[in-house]
């Protein structure tokens, strides 16, 4: 699988011809990481679709087509959420979700929205929660670094902050300080490429790297933009943050999968083995989990830690 999602960024080496049983067997797995919108996607990108099989071709544009319908009804639930933030005065960022598709893909159906992630003020929390409620949305719960509310199958969480609380010195401080205005709206903004890649990696490590949604997300915009993104600057602020090693192990697994990545983005680290493994993932989505499984989750539960002061609290408590 990993060759082969290798193979989207680059023409060479070329693709299987002629072998059903190879296209079989990568469906399942981008059915299983439920990234066919990102495949599809990334073969006409690179004109390539016309180099799979027909029944391959139909089935991601079957799972495209889907995604694309639910990404335009999360894109018209979202642009009323951000409304109502702007005629209440809060001011909010998109985390996520349909931005960081269109941003960062290329395009509005790359990427399958879940559910509505939206940065918000600490100060602002319980404004920011009556304002979704006006909106028709059900409270449910505040809990570790956000709070959640729904309505029918939609939920939508407001975070104040990027971490869960108590687990790293993170303040969101400079997400906001570097962030933009969205056009059209003087509230609304949208944050950096240099801390949306900070908190791409935040995001994938406290998931412990556990889909291949998160390796093709942090690929994706060092391919798009890498000329943005300044390590050294990168690595500074997680180390005061206390996040640097978190950050280094997403890094260590994305370059390990996509070494070309060196010709677009040096990285001059050495790699934290933390016992990520493909095939050790793809087999835990099936319920059968191995040693280096286990392995790779103590690292992610236990040894991600810049201090010794979350490592022993995480015995205690699951990150």
């Amino acid at each position: 699988m990993i060759p082969f999602l290798q193979s989207l960024y680059h023409p060479e080496p070329e693709l299987p011809r002629d072998d059903d049983d190879y296209y079989h067997r990568i469906l399942q797995d981008i059915e299983l990481f439920m990234i066919s919108s990102q495949v599809y996607h990334l073969l006409i990108k690179q004109e390539r679709l016309e180099d799979v099989p027909t029944f391959f071709q139909q089935k991601l544009k079957e799972d495209y087509t889907r995604g694309l319908n639910h990404n335009f009804y999360m894109r018209y639930q979202e642009a009323i959420l951000l409304k109502a933030f702007e005629e209440w005065a809060i001011n909010a960022i998109p985390l996520k979700g349909i931005h960081f598709a269109v941003r960062y893909f290329g395009h509005l159906g790359a990427r399958v929205a879940g559910d509505i992630d939206i940065l918000i003020p600490l100060n602002k929390l319980r404004e920011s929660i009556e304002c979704v409620k006006a909106l028709g949305y059900t409270f449910e719960i505040v809990k570790d670094h956000h709070a959640r509310l729904y309505r029918n199958e939609l939920s939508v969480e407001l975070h104040w902050t990027l971490d869960k609380q108590y687990w790293s010195d993170l303040t969101p401080h400079p997400f906001w300080e570097s962030s933009e205005k969205l056009k059209h709206y003087d509230y609304v903004k949208q944050l950096s490429t240099q801390y949306t890649f900070y908190f791409i990696c935040l995001h994938s490590a406290r998931h412990q790297m556990d889909s291949l949604r998160y390796l093709l997300d942090i690929r994706q915009m060092l391919y798009e933009c890498a000329e943005e993104i300044d390590y050294d600057s990168l690595f500074r602020r997680a180390g005061c943050d206390k996040t640097l090693r978190r950050i280094k192990t997403v890094l260590s697994i994305v370059y390990q999968q996509f070494p070309e990545l060196h010709k677009v983005k040096p990285l001059d680290i050495p790699y934290i083995n933390c016992y990520w493994n493909y095939e050790s993932i793809r087999n835990a989505k099936l319920g059968i989990r191995d040693r280096q499984y286990y392995m790779y989750k103590m690292h992610f539960k236990h040894l991600i830690f810049d201090s010794w002061k979350y490592t022993l609290k995480s015995i205690r408590k699951s990150y």
